[in-house]
């Protein structure tokens, strides 16, 4: 990505113990957005809220972009297609489209005590 002023480091996670989620971490902030968005915006617009999600169809579809909007303002995010796609691979390797689940005793016991330090 690119602001005014230079390169913006950039990292895209995914974590299987938050099976349907994708981790976008970008200038000290952190955005969670749905596995699926970032799938479906490979080829088509994806996204009604927060997080936009759409090719870049200026011919090459070199990229996937991102609108970010937040009360602070909004920032488009230009991600390389070729990064996007191997995160999507490398989260369905590890959790198939429709195997994601809940671990419900961790899940409880998350909420009881409160988030990690």
């Amino acid at each position: 990505m690119v602001n005014g002023r230079g390169p913006v480091p950039v990292a895209l996670l995914y974590d299987p113990a938050d099976p349907w989620a994708v981790t976008l971490l970008i200038a000290g902030h952190e955005w969670l957005f749905a596995r699926e968005l970032l799938a479906t915006g490979l080829s088509e617009p994806a996204g009604d809220g927060d997080v936009v999600v759409r090719p870049d169809i200026g011919g090459t579809f070199g990229h996937v972009l991102l609108t970010l909007t937040a009360p602070a303002g909004c920032a488009d995010v230009a991600l390389p297609r070729g990064t996007v796609e191997s995160l999507l691979d490398a989260a369905e390797a590890l959790v198939p489209r429709g195997c994601e689940g809940i671990d419900w005793d961790r899940e409880w016991a998350r909420l009881a005590n409160g988030p990690a330090a």
